[in-house]
Order: structure tokens, then sequence, then C-alpha cells
């Protein structure tokens, strides 16, 4: 299965920038976080990592408003990789899954994750990850399509066809599995259109305290 979805997204990264979800889903999505960004207290060159970064637009995005940006990100696509580190040269990419990222402990001010969260296979061990890169009182902008009715129920089985297996949590699940490594201090969705289904954010800050697995 890992392989065979891995493939999905190799297929469609060559025209991936060009996806009908650029325009509903994929762009708001970038200039919100953006935005949020820009309301964190920031060093000048905070490390920021994008998870499920596919060809780095979030990333390409970024460095245009703070250039000294220390970026990073990966995917498990080979070929949305390639595409990223041809576009976005200031910025570090690496082919990885979420549930066996290798970074350094402690190191980073911002985690995103934008989109991607419903295809990662163990969740649990996500979550545990990000929260051992990011460094005390880091934060972490999530945003992804949530199902909490039967309109999103349906949309996002339709969505599912186009590209692989998802698992795409309810706002109230998505909290409940973050609540006992983060703190989540704002929620938001991000609405372009009416007929789009539930795409829910959540901005959480790493709680400062150590916590044996």
């Amino acid at each position: 299965m890992g392989v065979v979805s891995e493939l999905v997204w190799d297929r469609l990264a060559i025209k991936y920038d060009r996806l009908w979800v650029q325009k509903y889903s994929l762009s708001p999505t970038r200039k919100k976080v953006i935005k949020l960004i820009e309301e964190f207290d920031l060093v000048d060159n905070f490390k920021l990592l994008d998870c499920g970064c596919a060809t780095g637009q979030l990333l390409e995005e970024v460095l245009k408003t703070y250039p000294n940006a220390k970026c990073s990100g990966f995917d498990k696509s080979s070929q949305m990789i390639e595409i990223a580190k041809s576009k976005v040269v200031n910025a570090s990419f690496s082919v990885q899954k979420a549930e066996n990222i290798n970074y350094e402990e402690n190191s980073f001010d911002l985690v995103t994750c934008c989109h991607s969260f419903p295809y990662y296979d163990n969740k649990a061990i996500v979550v545990n990850n990000i929260n051992k890169i990011l460094k005390n009182n880091g934060y972490a902008i999530f945003v992804q399509a949530s199902i909490n009715n039967q309109y999103d129920k349906l949309v996002m089985s339709i969505v599912e066809k186009t590209a692989e297996k998802a698992q795409y949590l309810s706002k109230s699940e998505f909290k409940k599995l973050f609540e006992s490594r983060f703190e989540i201090v704002k929620e938001f969705e991000v609405k372009e259109k009416f007929f789009m289904p539930t795409l829910a954010g959540f901005v959480m800050r790493k709680r400062n305290e150590n916590i044996t697995n």
C-alpha cells in the first residue's frame, strides 16, 4: 500500500501546481498560514519545517516574506521533492515519511502541515515526532480536510478517489489526538467557496514539559 500511494503522488507531481484544488484549497491555505506566521514573535532566522511539503509551494512563499528563514521540507514522493528542489533553492528538502522523520530534537521554531496529515498511517507517532523536533513552546500549524457532517463525508469520499486512502479526522478527534503534547491556541477554517468541505486549521504550541513515552 505504501509503495502504491507514493506512486500516486509521483504521478501527480508534474501537474500538482496546476490542480483544481490549488485555487479553492491549497492556495488559500498557504495565504492563511503566512498570515498566522506574521502573528508569531519569531526571530529573523527562525527555523521552519513543512511536513508533506509536496512541490515546496508554501516554503517558496514563506521565503518571499522571510528571506532569512531557515526552511526545510519533506515529502514521501521523490518526484515532488525533485520539483521542490528545482524551484526553492534556499530551502532544504528530503524524501521521508512523517512516521520516520530524521531531524535533530528541539531544533525547529515552527512546524507546518497543510493537507498531508490525513494520509499518514500512524498519526500518533507523527504527533510524537513533531513534538520532539520542536523547541519548547515552539508552534505547529496544521490544516486538513475534516469530516464533521454528512456533506464533508460525501465530498471527501470523492476526493479520496483522486489520490489515496485517507483518514479525515473530525475537529474533536484531531484535538483529542494532540492534547497531551500541545496546547491548541487557535482554531480556524479555510473557506474560499461555499461548496468546499470543512478545512479545519489549528495553531498549537508545544507544551514546555518533559514527556516520557
